[in-house]
């Protein structure tokens, strides 16, 4: 699997340095949400990759204050967009990240062949420049590709986890086109989703800071909870009556290194929102109607979650607050501010109908 910061043996496939378009030929300075209306669909992912058991998870936004006390000051903020396949470990990670300017992004570039290496590989050329590696991790898909690509400030690194060491920088070539090629009009792009609705997002308050919301298909949802089984889960979600989530993404003020992943799903009727919130909490609701607890997720010994539930009317509503890196262990920190969270947003779910 894709783990961040585990230590891993190098092969190196490639890496390529070709001149193409900028972004533009200008500076970006869009936001967050532009950059998020350009990453592939769930649909584009499935063709490129031709199988259709890969599923798009949601979007990590990574704006400050998420991480500030280890953010670099060239960076202005980045969006990581997982898929995982189903039926296997196999996962793809694309991983933007938007610098200041374009020195930054290609001092980037060279700190990357500093640790993962070069060989004299020109092709195909996608991006400003591009570098192609193959690394090895563990578990069910060991071997793990490593594509970064310089379109003008921005960086793509694209980190594919295989069950095994079939590849070729062809691939990987298709693969980046579709994630970077999207970025050379950046300048142009601006958002155009569907507007997120505020009350299926917790309500203002001083405990979390918004990074960035969407409205994402239900195949998110059961990535976003790693759903052991997510196809069958997902049949009963949708009989149930759900056809998507509103999803938002938050920083914990108190500890700035823990990220607030929320979700809210409509179903069909109060009752089917009421059984499908009791089956998700992990533990009875307290006094307030809320259901919570800490679930281990593996990865380093004591690496895991903090999950709370409830259903107001029609919703059913998660809450996660987990470390902004895999493998580690929430903090404490979470738990006062989520409860409070959690109790205000059932209440004010409650009276929007």
């Amino acid at each position: 699997m894709i783990k961040a910061g585990r230590a891993l043996g190098l092969v190196v496939l490639g890496a390529v340095l070709a001149a193409c378009a900028s972004i533009g030929g200008s500076t970006f300075n869009g936001k967050p949400a532009d950059l998020w209306s350009v990453i592939p669909s769930q649909a584009a992912v499935r063709s490129v990759m031709g199988d259709t058991n890969w599923y798009a998870g949601p979007p990590t936004f990574q704006v400050l204050p998420l991480d500030a006390a280890t953010t670099p000051p060239t960076e202005k903020f980045g969006i990581n967009q997982m898929y995982e396949h189903l039926g296997s470990d196999e996962q793809l990670l694309a991983r933007y990240t938007v610098y200041d300017k374009v020195s930054s992004a290609t001092t980037a570039m060279t700190d990357a062949q500093t640790i993962f290496g070069q060989s004299a590989a020109t092709s195909p050329k996608v991006g400003d420049q591009t570098l192609y590696y193959l690394t090895f991790s563990g578990g069910g898909a060991p071997y793990v590709t490593r594509t970064f690509v310089r379109v003008g400030q921005i960086v793509l690194e694209l980190l594919w986890s295989k069950k095994d060491s079939q590849v070729t920088t062809q691939q990987l070539g298709n693969h980046a086109k579709l994630f970077a090629d999207p970025l050379r009009n950046l300048s142009k792009a601006h958002a155009e989703q569907t507007k997120v609705d505020p009350s299926q997002l917790p309500p203002a308050g001083l405990d979390i800071t918004p990074l960035g919301a969407a409205n994402l298909p239900l195949e998110s949802f059961v990535v976003m909870i790693s759903a052991a089984i997510p196809g069958p889960l997902l049949t009963d979600i949708q009989g149930m009556g759900a056809t998507s989530f509103t999803y938002g993404d938050y920083a914990l003020n108190l500890d700035t290194h823990m990220e607030v992943q929320t979700a809210a799903l409509k179903f069909a009727s109060p009752t089917a929102a009421a059984s499908f919130a009791a089956a998700l909490s992990p533990t009875p609701p307290d006094s307030n109607g809320i259901g919570s607890g800490y679930i281990k997720t593996g990865g380093t010994p004591a690496a895991g979650l903090y999950q709370y539930v409830f259903d107001s009317g029609s919703y059913a509503v998660l809450l996660i607050c987990k470390a902004s890196l895999e493998g580690e262990a929430a903090t404490r920190e979470c738990e006062e501010p989520m409860e409070r969270t959690a109790i205000a947003w059932k209440g004010t779910l409650g009276t929007a109908g």
